[in-house]
């Protein structure tokens, strides 16, 4: 296939190397964000005791999925523009990402990690779109992402408000 016919098949083909090449870092990092998401409310889904449990429980089950698909379309849109998706449990753990509580089984602390959780990706999603402004693909991802994830963060604090 000539270098033309592939230019014009390669989606964001205006962009530069360099350029790309930070946009896929910015998405393998906030690859590495969702995953732990994910994995967080569902160790929040299998553990979580108390007041509204059913509520709680299938709200976290309700994130930890949504996490999952963000992983998805974050990962496709990386090797889209020509990167590797880097997601990996040793990227995670190496990602610096808050440790989410490991033995803890009281809603409230459950939900005041995951509500932090939620916030922290939200404020990465938001830098990262704000960076975007020449790559409106990704940053609609970005902005489609960064939508739920503040409904859910307010979902979660309206239970912790609750119990103030």
């Amino acid at each position: 296939m000539s270098s033309a016919i592939l230019r014009r098949l390669l989606p964001a083909s205006e962009l530069d190397r360099t350029r790309r090449e930070e946009i896929i870092a910015a998405l393998n990092q906030d690859l590495t964000c969702t995953i732990s998401l994910a994995i967080s409310a569902k160790q929040a889904h299998w553990n979580v005791e108390g007041p509204n449990f059913q509520g709680l429980h299938e709200l976290f089950d309700v994130i930890a999925a949504e996490a999952r698909e963000w992983s998805d379309l974050l990962a496709e849109r990386l090797v889209t523009l020509g990167g590797t998706a880097h997601a990996t449990v040793e990227d995670l753990s190496a990602s610096g990402l808050q440790r989410f509580p490991r033995d803890e089984r009281r809603w409230d602390s459950l939900t005041g990690s995951l509500h932090d959780h939620l916030l922290s990706a939200a404020e990465s999603m938001r830098r990262h779109a704000r960076d975007m402004e020449d790559e409106m693909a990704t940053q609609d991802i970005y902005v489609e992402i960064l939508r739920t994830l503040e409904k859910r963060a307010w979902m979660l604090r309206a239970h912790l408000e609750e119990s103030l």
